[in-house]
């Protein structure tokens, strides 16, 4: 493990994603590696024309505040690390999922992805695919799969 410099931890807007946060730092520390978080915007509504269907406007509206209080979150997890002395890079993309974490990583030359293991609900796939099957296949990178300590992947 000692090829391990650069960590990215993906969130992707699920609870699940705080342990995967918590993992990727404690992993830093441990190896005295730098330690990046990235936070993809994505708005499914838009890509595939929801936003202008007015029956599911509200949706899309509890969507919008929902990734603004995501955003939030991430920043407080960050804060309340960088008071403990650990400095976390903080990304935030916007586009499609796969394509934004495979292109950080190759950007950043990450050593270690660190991300939520959970399964993709239906309507989670039918919107964003099989996210976590293509990362898989297109990192040039190990992964760390976490999963959820109070009760595991979905």
């Amino acid at each position: 493990m000692e090829d391990v410099r650069r960590i990215l931890v993906v969130s992707r807007s699920t609870a699940e994603c705080k342990s995967a946060f918590h993992y990727g730092v404690a992993l830093a520390k441990a190896l005295a590696a730098e330690v990046s978080i990235l936070h993809i915007e994505y708005d499914p509504f838009e890509k595939i024309g929801f936003r202008y269907l007015a029956s599911l406007g509200p949706f899309q509206e509890e969507y919008l505040v929902r990734r603004k209080e995501i955003r939030e979150e991430i920043e407080s997890l960050i804060r309340d690390e960088e008071t403990g002395g650990m400095t976390i890079r903080q990304m935030i993309r916007e586009g499609e999922p796969v394509e934004e974490t495979v292109r950080a990583a190759k950007e950043n030359n990450i050593d270690l992805l660190v991300m939520a293991a959970h399964e993709e609900g239906r309507v989670e796939r039918i919107i964003y695919g099989r996210s976590n099957h293509e990362i898989v296949r297109r990192l040039p990178c190990s992964i760390l799969f976490v999963k959820d300590t109070k009760g595991g992947a979905e």
